[in-house]
């Protein structure tokens, strides 16, 4: 008897600790505050399009959504959360940037009793009500194992960096470092720090160009950086080595272009950030005030580009700051542009 219980109440800890309810079931429609940190690259603009157009096709559960946006600065999210709190939205969802000085904030908004789900760049703390994940440190890895194996396993390389101090930063860069640690032949000759940015990317790859001109390979995060990389050698005259991407539209653009003219050889990968990871933040968050189940952890898996799918992304009628892994309709995203 005692076993039979054990082994229930074991099983019932189990589907508890995945399988959650967020109290009492309330009634919408909801508002529902979005606390962004940043608008400063093309990713994080239609990430917020992604959440409107979610927002709009499912305005029996939304009354509104509050989008604000802190401009990289700290203090300034922390001052915008405060500000929902007062509101009383039903829901916050939160990219963060910073990982640990918005835990108090945080905590502040779930003794509210606010819904909060955090996504993107997380907040460091269980005190939330969901976690929508992209695992960062495999999206590192992903792209260090394939720039290796790229490469022979030897020579020196130049790491491009997101925005310093954020969570997804370090992330993806601990999961490539991780891979180059394990071969003694890889060395990173210099990191640089260039916010997911094209203009940064751009002018730091030119100046290195001059002290490093026989780089093996470049691993980037993504952004437009790595477009800019590439950009950088072309501009020389110099064929580019393995660079590593994300699935934006410009790089994904002249990937294709090298492959189909002057360099068909040039190979690379692009993993992906799903911009729609903002809607799916929106979901489990109406999901939390509807008092049904919902997991803790959303894990979103990380789709992988390589030549043999490269055709399937790339999108040669749109701009280069169009994200290809994206929920938007045609429609949404041409008006997106023409604004």
């Amino acid at each position: 008897m005692f076993k039979k219980i054990s082994i229930f109440v074991l099983v019932f800890i189990l589907i508890s600790a995945v399988f959650l309810t967020h109290g009492l079931a309330k009634e919408g429609p909801f508002v529902i505050g979005l606390s962004n940190f940043s608008l400063g690259n093309s990713w994080r603009v239609q990430m917020i399009e992604e959440a409107k157009y979610y927002a709009n096709q499912h305005k029996d559960l939304v009354k509104e959504l509050i989008v604000t946006e802190a401009e990289g600065d700290i203090s300034k999210q922390i001052s915008d959360i405060e500000d929902l709190i007062v509101k009383n939205v039903d829901a916050i969802l939160i990219t963060a940037a910073s990982p640990k000085a918005l835990v108090p904030v945080v905590e502040k908004a779930m003794a509210a009793g606010i819904v909060v789900v955090d996504y993107d760049n997380l907040v460091y703390t269980d005190n939330v009500t969901a976690h929508i994940i992209v695992d960062q440190k495999e999206f590192g890895r992903v792209q260090g194992e394939w720039l290796v194996k790229a490469m022979g396993e030897k020579g020196e390389i130049i790491a491009f960096n997101g925005m310093k101090g954020t969570a997804i930063s370090a992330e993806r860069f601990e999961g490539a470092k991780n891979v180059f640690d394990q071969y003694p032949d890889i060395k990173i000759a210099q990191v640089v720090y260039a916010d997911w940015d094209y203009a940064k990317a751009k002018r730091a790859m030119e100046n290195l160009l001059a002290a490093y001109p026989k780089l093996e390979g470049v691993w980037s995060q993504g952004g437009a950086m790595s477009e800019a990389v590439i950009e950088a050698y072309l501009e020389k005259g110099l064929k580019p080595p393995p660079v590593t991407g994300e699935d934006g539209n410009g790089f994904l653009k002249i990937w294709a272009e090298l492959r189909a003219g002057k360099y068909p050889d040039f190979d690379s990968i692009a993993t992906s950030m799903p911009t729609w990871c903002s809607a799916k933040a929106m979901e489990v968050a109406l999901t939390a005030l509807a008092g049904k189940p919902f997991e803790k952890e959303t894990v979103i898996p990380i789709p992988t580009i390589t030549s043999d799918t490269l055709d399937q992304y790339v999108k040669p009628d749109l701009p280069d700051s169009f994200w290809c892994n994206s929920q938007l309709p045609e429609d949404i995203v041409k008006e997106m542009f023409e604004r």
